[in-house]
């Protein structure tokens, strides 16, 4: 079949659909991403066209939800950069957990739980978890309800344990999860410590007084507009000398911002909250 491809009135057409319909307002996600996204969907539930796309979103709370899960990317994977896992269990979360009684950690936006799970494995081997709690939110029910249960796809499996080798060489990633079945599914004793929102998708009820915020690899899909004001919503959801983390390739810039954060860690891109 024939890769189908959206015009520019016609994506126009469904972001405007989006917005009437259900509020959810993607006019500042970076368009060739949205548009490849549409056109994915389009093509697994084979549909004609963007009328086909528009009429079915309109009719269907169902097929919505389901877009939702698809605009989400399902690229990452347990570890993923293992220099920053290394650096977070070796020099910063034992440190900044035990400087405080209410360390709360704040994941923006999930599509399948890797980072979430990393980080609380993490912790349980460094005797923190407890001492712990997290935040999860993603625009898809769909993809929080899979993370409440753990569920993982099992061909990740090769790819998680050689990158949790490279952190814990003597350990086993196998010890963190079982089989039902068909499907892989992590022990969620790692989450019993975690709220999970739905959300749309400006951060309009984002979470305050959290001390690490993990948003990583994300604000490639935004135009500036949105990058900056994502940038900003996690400022202030930051205590002071809170820390974020975005994705290695990443960085913050905008007018004003070596006001807001220090760079902690440039290969990393770690940055700190400023005091004042």
């Amino acid at each position: 079949m024939n890769k189908y491809e959206l015009g520019i009135v016609d994506t126009r057409n469904i972001i405007k659909t989006l917005q009437d319909v259900y509020n959810y307002d993607f006019k500042n996600y970076a368009l060739t991403f949205f548009k490849r996204r549409v056109e994915k969907v389009i093509q697994k539930y084979a549909l004609k066209d963007a009328d086909g796309f528009i009429k079915k979103i309109e009719l269907e709370k169902e097929f919505f939800e389901l877009f939702l899960k698809e605009i989400c990317v399902d690229t990452t994977e347990m570890f993923r950069d293992p220099a920053l896992w290394r650096i977070l269990n070796d020099d910063m979360l034992t440190k900044l957990v035990n400087s405080t009684s209410n360390f709360k950690i704040w994941f923006p936006e999930v599509s399948t739980g890797e980072e979430l799970f990393s980080i609380s494995i993490i912790l349980r081997k460094l005797n923190l978890l407890d001492k712990v709690s997290f935040i999860v939110s993603s625009v898809s029910e769909i993809n929080l309800e899979n993370i409440k249960n753990g569920y993982f796809d099992p061909k990740k499996i090769e790819t998680n344990d050689v990158n949790f080798k490279r952190i814990y060489s003597e350990s086993n990633l196998s010890d963190f999860y079982s089989f039902d079945g068909e499907k892989a599914q992590w022990d969620t004793s790692l989450i019993k410590n975690t709220k999970f929102i739905k959300q749309n998708i400006i951060f309009d009820d984002y979470p305050k007084g959290v001390r690490l915020i993990l948003f990583r690899n994300h604000m490639i899909y935004y135009n500036q507009i949105l990058q900056e004001r994502f940038i900003k919503i996690l400022y202030n959801c930051l205590i002071p000398a809170g820390h974020l983390i975005i994705g290695n390739n990443e960085k913050i810039e905008y007018w004003n911002s070596d006001k807001d954060y220090t760079l902690v860690n440039k290969s990393e891109s770690i940055y700190k909250k400023k005091l004042s």
